[in-house]
């Protein structure tokens, strides 16, 4: 099976912020497929892991059985970098922690 990385969102840094970045990828995700619809038939679009010398880092990557979708992996490519511009991550990473607290506050009463 091939891949094809489409790219990432501009917010945290591995390891550290490793579930947020995560979390983010699946969000973005999320906006691809509704601009982009689903992956071609022997394709997906999924958080892909990569691997170097300082450590692993995920992106977005369309993955394919046959010939890679190079019109849906250049949509792709488009709306992620559309969706990454047009988010702000640090008032939305803002507003989840305090999202969360305010959660945890109210289940310890």
């Amino acid at each position: 099976m091939s891949w094809e990385s489409i790219g990432s969102v501009n917010t945290g840094d591995m390891p550290d912020d490793k579930s947020w970045i995560l979390w983010s990828l699946r969000l973005a995700k999320k906006y691809i497929e509704l601009v982009c619809g689903d992956a071609p038939d022997g394709s997906k679009l999924d958080v892909m892991w990569h691997d170097h010398d300082l450590g692993s880092y995920p992106t977005l990557g369309v993955w394919s059985d046959y010939d890679m979708p190079w019109d849906y992996i250049n949509s792709c490519e488009r709306a992620l970098e559309v969706f990454d511009k047009a988010v702000s991550w640090d008032e939305l990473r803002e507003y989840l922690d305090e999202h969360e607290e305010d959660e945890e506050e109210e289940g310890t009463d």
